[in-house]
């Protein structure tokens, strides 16, 4: 059962990493709209590839989310930006659909002779990404078009393949006024009107942003997962009916993703928040609505939201009582909590069973009383169930560290 439409997938990508910093995404469409310009011309690639690689070009500074090298990527300072693209590599490399694509991401800022070693396919792509990116700085934000002809001219054959340069010119793109009275959102998803995404690309990609997010900090990288499967462990021992368990595990999975928002200097802030910082980190939840509002069901967007609300009303961020609290929300309430306390944080280690056990008790009527003598109860079962769910998760991530160390130095 496919909960995520394909056409709301792209959306929800847009506006999760809008709310981290809109001109990325914007500037990645565009280069995704320049390279469908010069690749549609080639008769090279079907319609599933173009979308692959338009894909793969709005998301080539993914990597930025993490190492918050925005402002000096923006303007086209690329001395000592390499680890973006290393985090990026990395996070299409493991999460995403486009594994094999991913070393395109890795040398997109290299030189022409970095890139040497890339089959034939990459090195094309991976260079086209590269020319495209100045392309869009010099001529959209800069609007400086001789300035973007010298450039050429002084990197042919340098920072640039010349075949590379004549093919971007072959295509027929008039440099000065490429991006006159273009809607690169209209022109962006266009390209996916003929070519769906699979149920798993949707999923894939979808998983792709959640970790995205959660990896910006260690202290969350098995929150979301941990959260999914105590989730649908409990929805199970309530007998719930497995297409709901699936909405239930869709809501859990997203009822973070608003956290992109949130500054990682707070996610792994080593004491308790001050004021100021806990305001803005309850603006999570009201980003995850805006992400999902339009774009999944009512009652997954339900789901996702209200894992802050309590019983009596004193919850965030609606303030809503139990009887606008369902059973859906109060399952992945539950869930959230457990998760949080059997986790390690930037300010505390992993509780105790007993510890939890207590704190779960105590908050029990705020929560729900039923679920947390559901979760006391069978409280082996469904942290042994956690524990398998994170192992792969946890080795992903010990992998991109190893592997962007290893790819770092070798820069270096």
């Amino acid at each position: 059962m496919q909960l995520l439409k394909n056409e709301k997938i792209i959306d929800i990508m847009e506006k999760t990493l809008n709310h981290m910093d809109p001109r990325l995404v914007d500037h990645g469409k565009r280069v995704a709209y320049l390279m469908f310009k010069i690749l549609e011309k080639q008769s090279k690639y079907d319609n599933k590839q173009l979308r692959d690689i338009c894909i793969l070009a709005m998301l080539h500074d993914i990597g930025a989310y993490k190492t918050e090298e925005i402002d000096k990527m923006i303007i086209f300072e690329t001395i000592g930006v390499w680890e973006h693209s290393i985090y990026g590599y990395l996070f299409l490399k493991y999460f995403s659909p486009l594994k094999e694509l991913s070393p395109v991401v890795l040398y997109h800022h290299a030189d022409c002779n970095e890139a040497k070693h890339l089959d034939a396919d990459h090195q094309l792509l991976a260079q086209l990404i590269s020319l495209c990116d100045r392309a869009d700085i010099s001529l959209q934000y800069k609007k400086d078009v001789e300035g973007f002809i010298k450039h050429l001219q002084k990197n042919r054959d340098k920072k640039y393949f010349g075949h590379v340069i004549d093919l971007f010119f072959e295509s027929g793109i008039d440099i000065a006024t490429v991006f006159d009275g273009i809607d690169s959102d209209e022109a962006f998803n266009s390209i996916f009107m003929n070519t769906p995404l699979t149920e798993d690309e949707a999923n894939g990609y979808i998983r792709m942003i959640i970790f995205s997010i959660d990896f910006r900090s260690s202290q969350t990288v098995i929150h979301t997962v941990a959260t999914s499967c105590i989730a649908c462990c409990l929805a199970e021992l309530l007998g719930i009916d497995k297409n709901e368990i699936e909405k239930i595990k869709t809501g859990a999975m997203l009822h973070d993703i608003g956290k992109i928002g949130i500054p990682v200097y707070i996610l792994e802030s080593t004491s308790k928040l001050s004021e100021a910082d806990m305001e803005i980190m309850r603006t999570h939840v009201d980003v995850t609505e805006k992400i999902l509002d339009g774009n999944v069901e009512e009652e997954i967007k339900n789901i996702a939201v209200k894992h802050h609300e309590k019983l009596n009303g004193t919850g965030y961020p609606k303030k809503l009582c139990s009887d606008n609290i369902n059973l859906y929300d109060r399952i992945v309430a539950v869930a959230d909590i457990f998760s949080a306390l059997c986790g390690t944080r930037s300010y505390k280690n992993e509780y105790s069973k007993e510890k939890v056990i207590r704190i779960m008790n105590e908050m029990s009527g705020l929560i729900d009383p039923e679920i947390v003598s559901l979760v006391i109860k069978n409280y082996d079962e469904i942290y042994e169930a956690v524990e398998r769910e994170s192992v792969p998760v946890i080795n992903d991530y010990n992998a991109i560290n190893e592997e962007y160390l290893r790819i770092k130095n070798e820069r270096s």
